[in-house]
């Protein structure tokens, strides 16, 4: 196989089995939002117009603090309305004028002006948001847990458009699975529901659901556009990872693996994350073949590649301890790892979430214990600097150069 390169609360519970963190995932609870849709208040107070390219957003319970990563330190603040938020996922829009970022506390997704770093928009959404989608320019999918449904907002005018119902019982935690090549369709996973429910993207409604058994739900999903495969994690201590033919909509095979799956920019490989390892499966083959591992100690988490003198490389932020791992790809092994600070543990955690961000060769983790974000330098694989943002910052976002 040719490897050259061409170029997501702490703690949920799973259906059928034990509180643990979910790798990819990130919110928790919230309340109804007493605020209107499309509310064009601004409610910033960054302090000047030089737009935000090249700075990553770090999300606190009072500040969102602006990080010119290359400095390593914070250029400014929106403070004005920020109080005791918590966050979910935050996207940047395709055009990069924009960026939404799902607040738990108020059930909203919060949308910034990057241009003028300015909070100007706060849409009501359901409860317990946790993750976001941008597939295609018009839109954000916006998840409620609590409901099992998305929220679809429309970019330009900053309102929700439509909802969608994607969880059989109305209630779960959910992914949404979206790539141009399925065209109109999509697919929604929900850990309360043994299926991958198939979306119809245009009129807004699940139009079916792949049955996958008799017990647990779906979680972690992801897609390889060289065979045409979604994979679909089997949550709820079911240990399997289910393989679908999109074309048909069948499942052709089940992978004794779970976890977070990351394909790489090649497209030749898919990173598998287990709890202390990381696996990777020939994204090339129908028979998605396991064609190297490599032990992570720590809990690896979200994982983002980064190709440097012709080799790729893996950075991932470890959950149960304080650093990040760099993994030679190509080698299969560990090459360093790097001090990233401390995130909090709640006691009866059987594991939980970090996430990691990475862009123009920067990969950021956030250090909630600590109040820190750590900026991490990818093509010299070191630290650039602690930047203090303040006590449970635990969602970052790039806005790339």
């Amino acid at each position: 196989m040719d490897r050259s390169v061409d170029r997501r609360q702490f703690v949920q519970v799973l259906s059928g089995g034990l509180g643990i963190g979910l790798a990819g995932c990130t919110g928790g609870n919230g309340n109804e939002n007493s605020g209107e849709d499309g509310d064009e208040n601004s409610t910033g107070n960054g302090t000047n117009n030089e737009g935000s390219a090249g700075l990553a957003y770090a999300f606190g319970p009072e500040t969102i603090a602006l990080i010119d990563p290359a400095e390593g330190e914070v250029v400014d603040e929106i403070t004005d309305g920020v109080e005791g938020y918590a966050y979910g996922d935050a996207v940047v829009t395709n055009d990069g004028s924009h960026l939404f970022v799902i607040e738990t506390s108020a059930s909203q997704v919060l949308v910034i002006d990057l241009e003028n770093r300015e909070i100007v928009t706060e849409v009501a959404m359901g409860p317990a948001g946790t993750h976001m989608y941008h597939p295609n320019d018009e839109e954000m999918w916006a998840h409620s847990d609590d409901e099992g449904t998305f929220y679809v907002i429309d970019t330009t005018d900053h309102e929700v458009v439509e909802t969608v119902e994607a969880g059989l019982d109305a209630e779960g935690h959910g992914k949404l699975l979206y790539h141009e090549d399925f065209g109109s369709t999509g697919y929604a996973t929900n850990v309360n529901d043994p299926a991958a429910h198939v979306i119809d993207m245009d009129a807004y409604e699940r139009v079916d659901s792949i049955e996958l058994g008799d017990e647990g739900g779906t979680h972690y999903k992801g897609y390889s556009p060289q065979t045409g495969l979604a994979y679909f994690e089997r949550s709820g201590g079911v240990g399997a990872t289910a393989v679908v033919d999109t074309e048909s909509n069948e499942v052709v095979d089940e992978l004794e693996l779970t976890g977070g799956m990351y394909l790489t920019p090649d497209e030749q490989l898919l990173g598998n994350i287990g709890e202390e390892e990381i696996r990777f499966l020939d994204a090339t083959s129908e028979d998605s073949e396991e064609v190297g591992a490599v032990a992570v100690e720590g809990g690896p988490d979200a994982l983002e590649y980064y190709e440097a003198d012709g080799t790729l490389y893996g950075f991932t932020a470890n959950t149960m301890s304080p650093d990040a791992t760099v993994v030679d790809i190509d080698a299969f092994e560990v090459v360093d790892r790097i001090d990233a600070g401390e995130i909090e543990r709640p006691e009866d955690a059987h594991s939980i979430h970090r996430s990691g961000v990475s862009g123009d060769g920067y990969f950021f983790t956030p250090a909630s214990a600590d109040g820190t974000v750590a900026v991490i330098d990818m093509a010299n694989q070191e630290l650039i600097e602690h930047v203090p943002v303040e006590d449970g910052v635990d969602t970052v976002q790039y806005v790339p150069e």
